[in-house]
């Protein structure tokens, strides 16, 4: 009978243990998943590259929900276009590196002039194309001190978008010898242009981007 009892004591106490690690595992969970929700995603402070994204967030404020979202895809717009920007500046350093383009004084910057013009072109394309694919925080949105609502729209361009557009247009420089100061033939400036964007794939990438609690976009 004592044996018995010792066993049911046993048992109990076992079953007990094992809801009270449970009980806090799914108490740890929680407040894990809470702090997720409130801490700020990596792509808003840190636009560029994230393997096969290229990212950049917009910021907006105002009386109303849909006033603040509203601004921050046009805020996002303006970014991606900035971010853009960067990283076909440091495509076209990578080239110019490869390429060993120069001038009659030997500065790398005889290119320059073009890789402006498509910087510009690129650009203004996808900054009319741009849409957010992400807002943070999600809806509902809180007022802040100043009672107005303050949200973050997620710009987000394909990697593979850009370098096939990018490739176009300096495949054609290349080709119309539009590109001062490359003293290289296509073939050798082509090859110079995949050593470029390898290079470039390798030095800006900021490795996978981290899914944060927000609220998707609907089309």
């Amino acid at each position: 009978m004592k044996r018995y009892l010792g066993q049911i004591l046993f048992y109990s106490f076992v079953a007990l243990l094992s809801f009270s690690l449970m009980s806090n595992d799914a108490m740890a969970q929680k407040k894990k998943k809470k702090k997720k929700k409130n801490s700020t995603p990596e792509w808003i402070n840190k636009p560029g590259l994230y393997e096969d994204v290229i990212v950049a967030a917009g910021v907006g404020e105002g009386t109303s929900e849909n006033i603040a979202i509203s601004r921050s895809e046009l805020d996002g717009r303006k970014q991606i276009a900035a971010t853009l920007g960067t990283e076909i500046k440091s495509l076209s350093t990578n080239f110019m590196e490869e390429a060993s383009t120069t001038t009659e004084e030997g500065e790398s910057g005889a290119a320059q002039q073009y890789f402006s013009e498509i910087t510009t072109g690129m650009t203004k394309q996808y900054l009319e194309g741009s849409k957010a694919e992400e807002y943070w925080p999600g809806r509902p949105l809180e007022k802040g001190t100043n009672g107005k609502y303050k949200v973050y729209a997620k710009m987000v361009l394909k990697k593979s978008v850009l370098i096939d557009e990018y490739k176009k247009q300096m495949a054609d420089g290349i080709a119309k010898k539009k590109i001062a100061g490359v003293k290289a033939s296509a073939e050798d400036a082509l090859g110079a242009l995949d050593k470029a964007i390898e290079k470039w794939e390798k030095t800006s990438n900021n490795g996978p981007i981290s899914s944060d609690e927000g609220e998707e976009a609907v089309e």
